[in-house]
């Protein structure tokens, strides 16, 4: 192994050759700062010159429409309003820009103007009824000419202030949308003003509603629920279409004879056209589910359908407890909470539950109320009551009204009760135990609703029921609003 020499150099060398690589170092960090600076200003150039911007805007405009006056007809809602166009903007570079279509009265250079529709495009298509439900929102009155004018606003950022269209000024008249409804008064009504079957409006001279008919029974047409009101008889109607089963009532008001079983129909009624619809149906329903039923489906409140979307009930109600209503006792059944009241008329007796369910809240004390309500209306009223009773009164009572069977009440218009029923032996139900309220009898239930097996018909003299079972003690169901009167 060979050993080499150390060589011990004289300081100022070393000295020398640290200076030199300090020299080239600082000249290797200058040249890197010059670069980035030279990219740095590069970018800058090239950035500045994609925000350039023209300094003035020329405004767009919109095209012209077919006419300056437009007429809105409500059987054309669905249909397309006219194409609203306007031309290009420069903003001096290729720009993406949103355009919103907004409308407001003359003369108040749009300080009140609502927005109609926004688009990336130069051009949009609204329907008849979008342009009708903006012209009423804006306080127009349905027809009655509206003098408005349309712009555009296109923003292409927040940083840049919006370009404004010159305005276009046309007038359209509007449509109403809400129509009052008609009435039926005859014979299923007892002639009673205050039972009018309401129909509800579907359009402008068109109407429909569910209710109750009776077998050769006369009615007609009012326009509100008064003798002085414009009233629509069978000779209204000739050269249009009647239904089967309506006929001439031949009297001296030109009623309508109903020549179809008594029961529940579906009536439509076209004043335009001069028609009337009919089908059978069912009774509507409506039912109370809430704090007071436990929020139990098979616990629910039915309410008896009065026609026309009324209906009514008496039940126990709990103080702060909250509700709402039901189409059908099942969770997927429409619903109608506080809010599908907005509008209309509440009783200050419920409140809004403030819930993420928009239930009712009743207020008052805990109790027996009936509850009038109507979905067409939007009103709810609520009052005092007191229990309501049924009886049985018969040849096991022996005809005796101290010895009357009374019924437990379960709420609404339903009851049961166990007693002893004897084989032949006849008997009806009254809402009081006094002769004047004996309304149950056989017919009232088996003509139009349901009947145990184990009852006939006696066809005596008040036609009263006639138990045809086993004699012994047996339960008695009654629903006075399905008509049904079960037995076990």
């Amino acid at each position: 192994m060979v050993k080499i020499p150390t060589i011990l150099l004289p300081r100022h060398i070393d000295d020398e050759s640290k200076e030199i690589k300090l020299l080239q170092m600082k000249n290797k960090i200058l040249h890197s700062i010059y670069l980035l600076l030279c990219c740095t200003l590069f970018a800058c150039e090239e950035e500045g010159e994609k925000a350039i911007i023209k300094s003035n805007v020329a405004p767009n405009s919109i095209q012209n429409l077919s006419g300056n006056s437009f007429t809105l007809l409500f059987d054309d809602s669905d249909e397309n309003f006219e194409e609203i166009s306007w031309s290009e903007l420069d903003f001096g570079f290729p720009a993406s820009v949103s355009a919103t279509v907004e409308i407001a009265k003359a003369g108040e250079n749009f300080a009140n103007s609502v927005e109609l529709a926004t688009t990336s495009s130069n051009a949009v298509t609204l329907t008849v009824g979008e342009i009708n439900e903006a012209l009423l929102g804006m306080g127009f009155l349905p027809e009655e000419a509206a003098d408005v004018q349309l712009r555009i606003r296109s923003v292409v950022s927040n940083a840049i202030d919006p370009v404004y269209s010159s305005p276009l000024n046309i007038t359209i008249t509007p449509y109403a949308t809400t129509f009052p409804p008609i009435y039926i008064i005859g014979d299923a009504q007892g002639w009673n003003l205050a039972n009018a079957f309401e129909l509800q409006s579907t359009g402008p001279g068109t109407y429909e509603a569910i209710g109750t008919f009776q077998e050769n029974g006369k009615f007609r047409f009012f326009a509100t629920p008064s003798w002085d009101a414009q009233q629509w008889g069978y000779s209204f109607f000739s050269g249009g279409t009647v239904a089967t089963g309506l006929g001439d009532g031949a009297d001296g008001d030109s009623n309508f004879l109903f020549g179809l079983p008594s029961g529940y129909y579906k009536i439509s009624v076209s004043l335009k056209d001069k028609t009337i619809a009919l089908e059978a149906s069912s009774a509507p329903t409506l039912f109370i589910i809430g704090d007071a039923q436990g929020w139990d489906l098979n616990s629910a409140l039915e309410m008896h359908s009065l026609g026309g979307g009324q209906f009514e009930v008496i039940g126990q109600f709990q103080q702060n407890g909250k509700f709402r209503f039901f189409s059908n006792p099942d969770w997927g059944a429409d619903q109608f909470r506080y809010s599908s009241f907005s509008g209309g008329t509440i009783d200050t007796e419920l409140a809004d539950g403030a819930d993420g369910d928009s239930n009712f809240l009743f207020t008052a004390a805990s109790g027996i109320y009936k509850m009038m309500v109507s979905i067409n209306d939007k009103t709810i009223s609520v009052e005092s009551a007191t229990e309501p009773t049924l009886y049985i009164i018969g040849e096991d009572q022996g005809w005796n009204l101290a010895n009357a069977f009374k019924l437990t009440w379960l709420g609404g218009g339903k009851y049961e009760g166990t007693t002893n029923f004897t084989n032949n032996a006849t008997f009806r139900l009254f809402d009081k135990s006094d002769w004047p309220n004996g309304f149950g009898n056989y017919p009232h239930f088996g003509d139009d609703g349901e009947v145990s097996a184990l009852f006939e018909n006696a066809n005596d003299g008040d036609q009263n029921f006639r138990f045809v079972g086993t004699t012994g003690s047996y339960t008695m169901s009654v629903d006075l609003y399905n008509l049904k009167v079960g037995m076990e």
